[in-house]
């Protein structure tokens, strides 16, 4: 029987790396790695405000818009009845046009309000949406088909109270949502790290000897 030497069996480990540490690294790619739970994002863009007080009528035309992530996704929105959903939001942001926004990190303190229902596909049919500050000065609200809100039935944003002079308004014309459902991709850098560690793991098994 032959018998191998140092040299062969040193031979013979660089060959068995060459060929098992590409096939390693890819089995471990395939590997999906952790995601983030998905994510529905929705996006409303509203008509054009069809009466105006103050700075609303300074330029334009104007409308609201808004946006807002929640972790609610599949199931949990398919026939959603009217519900308040305010608590799963993650992000949002409202805009009134000129320039003025209301986000979940420059509205503190006030109020964030989204209560939704949703059709069969997901998308949403009637709302109430709203953010203000506090004391209520600045305000933005879209609120079509729901049993209740302030002016139901319209789209509005102000920036003095009680539509004292700044404000604008439209009634009866709803703008359109958007759904976008997010599911978050393994990072490219998860996949980087994972064939590095397995590299790492042959070369500590397996010293080069020659």
């Amino acid at each position: 029987m032959k018998t191998l030497t140092r040299k062969h069996f040193s031979s013979r480990l660089r060959v068995s790396r060459v060929v098992l540490l590409p096939i390693a690294v890819a089995l471990f790619a395939m590997y999906p790695a952790p995601a983030a739970k998905a994510a529905t994002l929705y996006t409303y863009t509203g008509n054009n405000y069809t009466a105006c007080g103050g700075t609303y009528c300074n330029g334009g035309p104007y409308s609201l818009s808004v946006s807002f992530l929640t972790t609610l996704d599949g199931n949990a929105l398919v026939n959603l009845p009217f519900t308040d959903i305010t608590t799963t939001i993650t992000a949002f942001k409202f805009s009134d046009g000129s320039g003025l926004s209301f986000n979940n990190t420059n509205s503190v303190p006030g109020q964030l309000e989204i209560q939704i229902s949703t059709n069969t596909s997901g998308n949403i049919v009637t709302w109430f949406v709203g953010a203000d500050t506090l004391p209520a000065d600045t305000q933005m609200q879209t609120n079509w088909n729901s049993p209740f809100g302030f002016i139901p039935g319209a789209d509005f944003s102000e920036t003095t109270p009680n539509f004292a002079g700044d404000y604008g308004f439209i009634f009866n014309d709803p703008g359109t949502w958007v759904m976008q459902v997010t599911t978050p991709e393994p990072s490219t850098v998860v996949l980087l790290a994972t064939g590095l560690l397995v590299l790492g793991m042959f070369r500590a098994r397996w010293p080069d000897h020659s």
